[in-house]
């Protein structure tokens, strides 16, 4: 059984999933304004790139959105109508953002509007029906697809979610109301806008959470925040629902009591440990994230070496699968499997991977595996991931994650000075300021006294007060 914990203040919101004890998924959300996937706005047509394909939209916030110009016709335009749209500067358009902000790059949007409710998902520009593929039970998608065929307006689109699974059509009719009722009054804001605004506001992180994940194999929804919590309430009005729903009133703090904090804190390291002995290390580039899978510890007791390694990578696929979901990490991902040789092998860490990324609520693709071992997974990156929302590139080593050694800064100290003695520009003895640790090598009584004989000035040393050991002056002075 599944527990949802939330951990509510007025700057940030935690949510957690607990499956037997063990976390299962976790979300942050910060109110900074800065998580506005979802959100429809009015905008208005800034740029047009025709080499690209693509335009910026003016959506009222510091950053321009981007959107394919493929992503500017509802899905339902035919090709005349298409070619019949002209599109130009100054021409407003209604958007829903699909993707945040990612550093110096502005959100991605587009004009292929979805709302999401409880039971279903609507689809105002796409006369579509769709039934989840987490409800397997042939009879009960085909009992949904009749109830939505019948109450489902026409030229417009309805994705039935997994949560839907056993509801009645009145369930649904009601949803489907609601989500009708929503999509007249953006509508309607539209046409009442006179300059780019926002429209729609999607549900904040516990709205989400519990829209998203509140179905009968949840034990019990706590949350510390009395606000929260009548929210949730009025969202879900049935004894069925409120006999679960509780506000933690606890002394100590939700995430505490639940056993979360130590847990989270294993989220944030670069190293994952594994079961057995060994482990994952999770690197994130630009481009792309890599995990590595190690033996490390783990030598096998008494197995072959083969078996040894197939050992280490089923367990790896299961965590990697978990780490995903937990650290929200999106775009490509790129895992190391520790080197397999027979072939039916390889294909059951795959079918591994694929089982266990399939129970993700994000889209996620395992491609397959490269003669290396390398396998390529794509996740659909929509919101910051967890590593981005909680970290900021090192001041000190501007990200990288190294510095150079003391011995190297030694030498560049050295280095400058001979360039500045050949250049006649140290007039005097020499002060350095500089790192304790490089300092410390600096005053090496042998090494000292050669350097004050080939430069013929007497070196003086001061400790520096930056954190940074690359960091050194050097100063001449006459006596």
């Amino acid at each position: 059984m599944k527990t949802i914990v939330g951990n509510v203040m007025p700057e940030e919101t935690r949510m957690a999933i607990l499956e037997d004890g063990r976390l299962r998924d976790f979300a942050v959300e910060r109110d900074d304004d800065m998580h506005i996937v979802n959100h429809i706005y009015k905008g208005t047509i800034q740029n047009i790139l025709p080499s690209l394909q693509a335009a910026f939209v003016n959506i009222g916030r510091r950053k321009n959105a981007f959107i394919y110009m493929g992503d500017m016709f509802p899905r339902a335009a035919s090709k005349e109508e298409i070619q019949q749209m002209h599109l130009s500067v100054g021409q407003s358009v209604l958007v829903q953002i699909i993707k945040d902000e990612q550093g110096s790059k502005g959100p991605k949007a587009t004009a292929n509007i979805s709302l999401a409710g409880r039971y279903a998902v609507l689809m105002p520009t796409v006369d579509y029906i769709g039934v989840s593929k987490k409800i397997r039970d042939e009879q009960e998608r085909d009992r949904l697809r009749d109830i939505v065929a019948e109450i489902k307006p026409d030229g417009m689109g309805l994705i039935i979610r997994t949560v839907a699974k056993g509801v009645s059509r009145e369930e649904l009719l009601s949803d489907l109301q609601y989500l009708l009722r929503t999509w007249d009054s953006i509508r309607q804001r539209y046409a009442l806008a006179k300059k780019p605004t926002l429209l729609y506001r999607e549900a904040d992180l516990v709205m989400r959470m519990v829209r998203d994940h509140f179905t009968a194999d949840v034990k019990q929804v706590v949350v510390d925040s009395r606000e929260a919590y009548e929210r949730i309430c009025q969202v879900f009005p049935g004894s069925q629902w409120q006999s679960r729903i509780r506000l933690y009133e606890g002394d100590e703090p939700i995430f505490e009591h639940y056993g979360l904090e130590e847990g989270l804190k294993g989220l944030m390291s670069r190293i994952v440990p594994l079961p057995s002995g060994g482990n994952l290390v999770i690197d994130h580039t630009e481009a792309l994230t890599v995990i590595d899978v190690n033996s490390s510890k783990y030598t096998g007791n008494g197995t072959t070496l083969q078996d040894t390694i197939f050992h280490v990578n089923k367990e790896a696929a299961i965590e990697i699968a978990r780490q995903l979901r937990l650290r929200d990490i999106g775009g490509i991902i790129i895992i190391d499997f520790i080197d397999m040789a027979q072939p039916l092998k390889r294909d059951e860490i795959l079918q591994i991977l694929i089982r266990e990324t399939a129970m993700d609520c994000t889209k996620t693709r395992v491609l397959g595996m490269t003669a290396l071992n390398l396998v390529e997974i794509t996740r659909k990156k929509a919101r910051q991931s967890l590593y981005q929302v909680q970290f900021d590139p090192c001041d000190v080593c501007g990200g990288s994650g190294y510095l150079y050694s003391a011995e190297t800064v030694v030498l560049q100290i050295i280095r400058r000075l001979r360039h500045m003695a050949a250049a006649h520009q140290l007039r005097g003895d020499v002060l350095i300021e500089a790192h304790p640790d490089v300092l410390a090598l600096l005053k090496d009584k042998k090494r000292k006294a050669e350097w004050e004989r080939e430069l013929k000035r007497t070196l003086y040393f001061e400790a520096s007060g930056h954190p940074n050991r690359e960091v050194f002056s050097i100063l001449s002075y006459a006596p």
